[in-house]
């Protein structure tokens, strides 16, 4: 056993200040060198498997991120994936445009990064200069002049062919005029015209004479006509052919500037050729006129050109749009992007829905697809939370596949509400990083079997670390780094010295540091706006330890009711004299994110009997299976230490008096003895001394959890009774080194109002609360066995 001083109760944090400063450069460079130097020092396993994992050059190298939220996963997977992604090329920029071998397909075209938004611009401003520029070329002087040529040809023609009929009505007498669409024939007597009804009231010869003339006439015509519709095709396709040559003669000039510029590739160039046919083919579009009359015929059937046509009139222009899909405009790097919370849209695209756009054709709606983020970090590294991906089963088996696949397959939406647009596969090569905790990664490893397959990298980040000179000037020296873009009150070092201080009371432990940043910065910002409301200028020890009270006391209300409910003796807490068969445990309680130590009496009963020990929790089923078992094993320690070598049988019944919650835990197992062997023996017990502790079969007092809440818990009823110098705990020796006690409870330590005890063995328990030496009080427990079972003897 041993009484602890004031200055086991804490320890301090002492920061050399030469080590301590910081240096001036806060670029984002040196911000993340400063976070790799961190991560290398604070948690080296966690760089060691991300470093490792990163130069992994295998198929399905995708890296898992276990920690706990607050210690800086984020931050320090983000700096080391910026460092892998310099080193890395920066991936191209991608167009989504038209496939012009089919209709309604589409095709990805890529260009060195920050090129594609250039290209964009370069096909738009050529498509609105063909818009404008095109008419005013067809009603140019040249062009008019060429036209009327092919027009002055094509009647020359005809009336070539029309000569014979107008030779043979010139010899047989008849004028042949002639109207838009027809030919009128009239006989010619001494210089008047006759029609041929005119004719029946003449002689008979003059009348056979020019029956026969008009028969011969009209065949001339008929034998000239049939040769027109050939000579009209052959004028349209010339018609056709010469508005060809003007249009490529137009654009040759500026898609020759385009493939100079951008044609670094074949798909480039094939697309600029394939760019320039589908203008030439849809000429009518740029021009006002119909699409029959325009172009040359490209050799489809009249039905499929109709087909087309009608495709092409409902989508106009979209058909030359360019979607920029990955814009990799000013980007230093590989991409690395983080996103919270991920959907099917964000992850994939966006699948735009025909009653809200606009457009209400296949290759508009494709043309104004949005990239999805896997297309976005493409080359790159993409990190999710693994809360958001798997609250979605199909977003999960979506991007399983796809990782399986390294490509991106888009489904044709089945809805009759979506359009259906045609998207080609996308080839997909980037490291995925999921954000998780061991919990995710442990179920997914053993629920679904190619999780393994895909996440070959397991990184963890550690919760808790040795409490080193090492680990505590790197901590500062984070935290620094981390509000240094806050622009709030100078904080001086003796605040960094408490919240480390704060971090391993966090640990349970004064050995231990926990590493939850968060928890930190949270206090620092509370600190600065208590240090504001009471104009300070500077946060110090003192600001950051008002602020841990405030804090305690703004979440501090259930703990109050439960304290007032023993004062105000509501609860039956006795903290003074002594009591046979009752002593003080210590419990603790969590509320949110606040926990706090609750003393509970533990009564004991005892009697002749032969039922042993009897857990009033468990015959109830308000016992946890923790709890009961810490019970199996105080009846294992009973037949162990006093009936080695006789049969002693007794009846004993053990309960926590006022739980109604049920009971959880053995850590008041070591109460539970007490409270038993003072009932059996009838030894009294301390009521101003709580003890907590579980046991094992052979006495020893085991490590328990929450030993400053239980302790400080305690103190608080005793010091709103008032301290008389008596009252104290005694707790686990294994638990002395996790000691981390408030101001107040040491105070009262060095004054020797209060006291705290270490035990190895639960004798030494037994020693302080009965006040007798340890072997008096366990003659006294076996003489009271022996007592009940007196009887029993006689009879035998």
């Amino acid at each position: 056993m041993e009484k602890l001083s004031a200055s086991k109760l804490y320890r301090y944090t002492h920061l050399d200040p030469e080590k301590f400063s910081q240096p001036n450069d806060i670029s984002e460079s040196s911000r993340d060198k400063n976070i790799l130097q961190f991560m290398q020092h604070f948690h080296p396993r966690a760089y060691q498997s991300l470093n490792f994992g990163l130069h992994l050059k295998r198929n399905q190298n995708h890296i898992f991120i276990m920690g706990e939220p607050g210690v800086g996963r984020i931050g320090m997977t983000k700096a080391m994936l910026k460092k892998m992604a310099r080193k890395k090329e920066i991936p191209n920029d991608v167009l989504l445009v038209s496939d012009f071998s089919e209709p309604n397909k589409t095709q990805y075209l890529y260009l060195e990064a920050g090129q594609g938004h250039a290209f964009k611009q370069e096909i738009e401003s050529f498509i609105s200069s063909l818009k404008t520029q095109l008419p005013i070329l067809f009603d140019g002087h040249s062009y008019q002049l060429q036209t009327q040529e092919l027009e002055t040809k094509l009647a020359d023609k005809q009336q070539a062919k029309l000569q014979e009929a107008f030779d043979i009505a010139e010899q047989c007498s008849i004028e042949i005029s002639q109207n838009e669409n027809s030919f009128m024939l009239t006989a010619m007597i001494d210089g008047k015209p006759y029609r041929s009804t005119e004719l029946k009231n003449m002689d008979t010869s003059i009348q056979n004479h020019f029956e026969q003339a008009f028969q011969d006439v009209e065949e001339a015509l008929n034998s000239a006509l049939t040769h027109f519709p050939a000579m009209q095709h052959e004028f349209m396709d010339e018609g056709k052919r010469l508005n060809t040559k003007f249009a490529k003669d137009h654009m040759e000039p500026m898609l020759q500037t385009l493939k100079m510029e951008f044609g670094k590739t074949s798909e480039i160039c094939n697309y600029l050729q394939d760019l320039e046919n589908a203008v030439i083919s849809k000429l009518h579009l740029f021009w006002d006129q119909s699409s029959d009359q325009v172009t040359a015929d490209s050799g489809a059937s009249s039905a499929a050109i109709t087909l087309d046509e009608m495709i092409n009139e409902q989508q106009g222009m979209s058909r030359f749009d360019v979607n920029l899909l990955v814009d990799h405009r000013g980007l230093k790097h590989a991409p690395i992007i983080y996103e919270q919370n991920a959907t099917m849209p964000k992850l994939f695209g966006y699948a735009i829905n025909s009653a809200a756009a606009s457009a209400t054709d296949p290759v508009s709606l494709a043309m104004n697809h949005q990239a999805g983020l896997l297309q976005q970090a493409n080359g790159g590294y993409l990190l999710l939370n693994i809360q958001s991906v798997l609250k979605d089963p199909e977003i999960w088996s979506h991007l399983k596949a796809a990782l399986m696949s390294k490509r991106i397959s888009f489904e044709v939406p089945s809805s009759s509400a979506v359009v259906p647009y045609h998207l080609p596969d996308f080839p997909l090569n980037l490291t995925l990083v999921l954000l998780g905790q061991s919990t995710h990664f442990y179920a997914l490893q053993e629920l679904d079997a190619q999780f393994s397959r895909l996440f070959k990298v397991q990184v963890e980040f550690e919760a808790e670390l040795n409490r080193t000179q090492e680990h505590e000037m790197a901590l500062a020296r984070q935290l620094v780094s981390e509000i240094d873009e806050w622009n709030d009150l100078e904080v001086d070092i003796s605040a960094y010295e408490r919240l480390i201080e704060y971090a391993s009371r966090m640990a349970e432990d004064e050995n231990r540091l926990y590493t939850n940043k968060a928890i930190l910065r949270d206090v620092l910002a509370e600190a600065n706006a208590y240090a504001r409301a009471n104009d300070e200028l500077v946060v110090n020890r003192d600001i950051i330890e008002k602020t841990i009270e405030q804090r305690e006391f703004h979440t501090g209300l259930m703990e109050e009711y439960y304290h007032r409910a023993i004062t105000d003796k509501q609860v039956l807490i006795s903290t003074d004299g002594t009591h046979i068969g009752m002593v003080n445990g210590l419990t603790v309680l969590t509320v949110g994110r606040q926990s706090f130590g609750q003393p509970v009496r533990i009564t004991a009963q005892a009697s002749p009997g032969d039922e042993g020990v009897v857990d009033i929790e468990r015959e109830v089923d308000m016992a946890g299976p923790i709890h009961s078992k810490g019970m199996l094993i105080l009846s294992g320690y009973m037949r162990g230490r006093y009936m080695k070598t006789k049969a002693m049988g007794f009846s004993g019944s053990i309960v926590m008096e006022q739980s109604y919650n049920g009971v959880e835990g053995d850590s008041a197992s070591s109460a539970e003895l007490l409270a038993l062997l003072s009932s059996i023996a009838e030894l009294p017990m301390r009521q101003d001394i709580a003890i907590t502790g579980s046991i094992n079969q052979f006495g020893e007092i085991q490590p328990i959890g929450g030993v400053n809440e239980k302790v400080e818990g305690f103190y608080k009823i005793c010091s709103t009774r008032g301290l008389t110098g008596h009252q104290g705990v005694i707790i686990p020796q294994a638990n002395a080194s996790h000691l981390m006690l408030n101001q107040q409870v040491r105070q009262s330590v060095a004054e020797g109002q209060f006291s705290i005890y270490t035990i190895k063995h639960i004798d030494e328990a037994l020693g302080i609360l009965s006040g007798k030496q340890p072997d008096e009080a366990n003659r006294l427990v076996v003489q009271a066995l022996e007592k009940m079972n007196e009887k029993e003897d006689d009879e035998d």
